[in-house]
């Protein structure tokens, strides 16, 4: 065939397939953009891939780790004593970039160096101007991602770091997402210590949540162009307009994970006021979603403060975000949806479950924080967990006992728990082990069922094992004890020890014991069998 054959089949299929998607679109998305529908199906099918190239990679031969972690990895957690976040910063949308300048102060030793994360953002990321302390310049070196300085003589207690970051444009979990900007790790961010020593970043994977962040007090000065809605980890303290177009807003919050923003102008927004706190606010993409929305949140909200006890925070926000984002996710005092979940993207129910669930990281991440990188089951499972007593506690026991029937056959038949293709069968592969970092996940598909679906079905054994009041005792102290630290394992142990120490191998075969060796000890209800113990 000639070349000019070739170019006239190709352009004639070119019209063929350009008419035949204007046909599809004006038919099944009269009210989405180009750009938007371009974007949520092409991340659509990069998770169809996803997935496939998992379940293919799943069937080769697993590389040998060793013993799988032992429960209470890690043991322990420094913390950030007495750190403190001043920020001013300034978002330009035109540029795609915030410009801004943060100065750090922390308790310890004044003569340590300083670490900070630089978590990617856009193509460029986190890019570092300048380094001073009180006004004299100090140097640093960008390694392994991160930022190092090294502190002048006599030690300092305080740096100010002058940055731009780049926001990306691709990455469905943050940046710009037409017409919705979701700012998280925006900005330079403290590293985590452990045993006296920095941890290293953690390196991304595609799924889950590779962070590792400390609570710190911040005051956040943010600019950004009039006529935008902002929700962010922390309540306005004041707004002042200015003559360039923009609006100046000043947010202080103390012991936040990290401080995230998401705003629009496309924001429809409503707020409402808890009896005995926190304030609500509904940031709506799709006006028909409120009412479900509304009741979803308040009557999850309304049963994790009788369950477990009441937020420390004043205001918290429950915000869609537009198609092609990640489908949930949590922020501190925010969390996040996709505008598709509630619009047959998942069926109704599913939707309720995730709206759920990412509103209880508001207590387990939240209030109570963790080392997610280093613990994912611990944030996951209760999240997760307390999802289903939402569930319970508005639609009665029958739904909850339902639902879990439903989760101990899929897991008995090793059915995937990610909310992308709930209920499809595994590859025939090794799963390990719960109790594990988050580095040693190797998909997606096998994080979900375990650092979610496994330990569900640990928190219903447990409960029956114990009884209501006990098991509920133990939650209320896990959170009690927690509120406002970063919780690790041995917490989390030590909360179970106090309130139901002959429940302490039951709950160390959930998490430690290997998938193949679980599965043979537990019966058709989930009940793990007294040799299992």
């Amino acid at each position: 065939m000639s070349l000019r054959s070739w170019f006239s089949w190709a352009l004639a299929l070119a019209i063929a397939l350009g008419s035949t998607a204007v046909v599809v679109k004006t038919a099944a998305f009269p009210e989405q953009s180009w750009p938007s529908l371009v974007s949520s199906t092409a991340h659509r099918i990069q998770q169809a891939l996803a997935l496939e190239w998992m379940r293919a990679a799943a069937a080769w031969p697993a590389p040998r780790r060793g013993d799988p972690p032992e429960l209470g990895y890690p043991s322990t957690a420094d913390g950030a004593q007495g750190v403190r976040y001043t920020i001013r910063a300034a978002l330009d949308p035109d540029r795609r970039r915030i410009e801004g300048e943060e100065t750090v102060e922390r308790r310890g030793n004044p003569s340590e160096p300083w670490y900070f994360y630089l978590y990617p953002q856009g193509p460029s990321g986190i890019r570092i101007l300048s380094v001073s302390r009180d006004g004299q310049l100090l140097p640093f070196e960008i390694r392994n991602g991160g930022l190092w300085i090294d502190p002048p003589k006599g030690g300092a207690e305080r740096v100010t770091v002058r940055f731009v970051t780049d926001v990306s444009t691709s990455s469905p979990r943050y940046g710009f997402r037409d017409p919705v900007w979701i700012l998280s790790y925006w900005y330079p961010l403290l590293a985590v210590k452990q045993d006296g020593q920095w941890l290293p970043q953690p390196a991304p994977k595609g799924f889950g949540d590779p962070y590792l962040t400390d609570p710190a007090d911040y005051e956040v000065t943010w600019t950004a162009p009039r006529g935008m809605t902002w929700f962010a980890s922390a309540p306005a303290a004041g707004t002042v307009e200015s003559p360039a177009a923009t609006v100046t807003t000043v947010m202080k919050g103390r012991n936040l994970r990290h401080f995230a923003l998401v705003g629009s102008s496309s924001y429809r927004e409503s707020a409402i006021e808890l009896p005995g706190g926190p304030r609500l606010r509904l940031g709506l993409l799709d006006e028909e979603h409120r009412e479900a929305l509304q009741s979803t949140a308040v009557a999850a909200l309304q049963t994790y403060r009788e369950r477990f006890g009441k937020l420390p925070f004043p205001e918290v926000s429950l915000v869609e975000t537009p198609p092609g984002t990640t489908f949930a996710q949590e922020l501190p005092n925010l969390a996040l949806i996709e505008v598709n979940l509630w619009s047959g993207g998942m069926s109704r129910e599913e939707a309720e479950h995730w709206t759920a669930h990412e509103l209880a990281h508001l207590w387990w991440y939240n209030a109570v924080g963790d080392y997610e990188a280093l613990t994912p089951w611990l944030d996951e499972g209760l999240a997760d967990y307390s999802a289903y007593l939402y569930e319970e506690a508005r639609y009665g026991s029958e739904r909850y006992r339902s639902e879990m029937n439903r989760l101990t056959a899929w897991f008995r038949e090793r059915r995937s728990y990610s909310p992308g293709h709930p209920g499809d069968r595994l590859p025939p592969a090794p799963l390990g082990a719960t109790a594990r970092p988050y580095e040693d996940f190797d998909t997606e598909w096998q994080y979900y069922y375990l650092s979610y679906l496994r330990p569900v079905l640990m928190y219903h054994d447990l409960r029956r094992a114990m009884g209501d009041d006990r098991f509920f005792r133990w939650l209320q102290s896990f959170y009690d004890g927690n509120l406002g630290r970063t919780a690790t394992a041995e917490a989390w142990w030590a909360a179970l020890r106090k309130e139901a120490p002959d429940q302490e191998a039951r709950a160390r075969t959930w998490l430690n014991a290997p998938n193949d060796d679980l599965l043979g000890h537990i019966d058709e209800e989930g009940r793990l069998r007294p040799d299992g113990n």
